[in-house]
């Protein structure tokens, strides 16, 4: 006597029906997966392809660039240049920082940027201006001052206290660098001491020799532009160990060999004499 609930009696030489639609079961489950696997594949690269759009294309496109905190006489051409600089090569997501601090910096009254977005399709540009360093003069013509990388900045402003070079070829053109020799001198003023470097002043080279004078105290020699790093570092020390009244009273500092600086009165020994600092 058999009931409605009476498993099938599985016939001869085929699976037996239960295992037989298992079969069917984990056949239609894999296939489930499938679909979802390639469904969440093809939903990934969408949203890549959206983000990505998004990112670079029209809707997030840089359409304005509005520079702040500077008025030097080339305003006009750092609006321009920098806003080339982000039309190209970035979005709102990410806009082209670097480029666009490196174009800036091209500029002499530049000194870095900072840069923030300002929605919903522009981006504002903050100056922060270069702070003339040194102060250039040339036989005949008006001195003019430069920033810390060597560009021209233009003329002295009044009151104006800073390092000087003196040429003795004529005075680079606006935002041009100065001679090879002079940007090298640039470099030894910036390891000076802050306090000190006012003070240095005439810094010339003639001769295949570097000199220069300190404000109500004595001449300066470097000697050759090698080991300018050097001779700072040794300036640097004896006004250190040495008080502002003996130093004044001092007729040469001669750091030809850092290693060895004089300072002392009467005529500058040679180089290879300089054994101590004497006060």
């Amino acid at each position: 006597m058999s009931t409605d609930d009476t498993p099938p009696e599985p016939v001869p030489g085929r699976p037996h029906p239960a295992l037989d639609r298992r079969r069917r079961d984990v056949a239609r489950d894999r296939g489930r997966r499938r679909r979802r696997v390639v469904l969440g594949a093809i939903g990934a690269v969408v949203c890549v392809l959206a983000g990505y759009w998004l990112a670079t294309g029209p809707v997030l496109t840089i359409n304005g660039v509005t520079v702040k905190g500077y008025r030097g006489p080339d305003a006009a051409q750092l609006q321009s240049e920098l806003a080339a600089a982000a039309s190209h090569g970035g979005s709102l997501l990410s806009p082209p920082v670097d480029n666009m601090t490196a174009i800036a910096q091209k500029f002499p009254g530049v000194q870095t940027i900072s840069v923030a977005r300002a929605w919903p399709l522009g981006l504002t540009v903050t100056v922060i201006s270069a702070v003339p360093f040194a102060v250039v003069a040339a036989r005949g013509e008006r001195s003019v001052v430069v920033s810390n990388r060597g560009l021209v900045m233009g003329p002295v402003p009044r009151h104006t206290i800073r390092p000087s070079i003196d040429l003795s070829e004529p005075i680079p053109a606006f935002g041009k660098p100065l001679p090879v020799w002079a940007m090298q001198v640039i470099g030894f003023l910036e390891v000076i001491h802050p306090h000190t470097r006012p003070r240095i002043q005439g810094l010339a080279y003639a001769q295949g020799e570097l000199t220069g004078h300190f404000i109500k105290g004595p001449l300066l020699i470097l000697g050759t532009l090698d080991r300018l790093a050097d001779k700072a570092v040794a300036v640097n020390a004896v006004l250190a160990k040495v008080s502002a009244k003996t130093f004044a009273t001092k007729t040469y500092l001669d750091v030809t060999v850092p290693d060895r600086p004089a300072l002392g009165t009467g005529a500058p020994p040679s180089a290879s004499a300089s054994t101590s600092t004497s006060g």
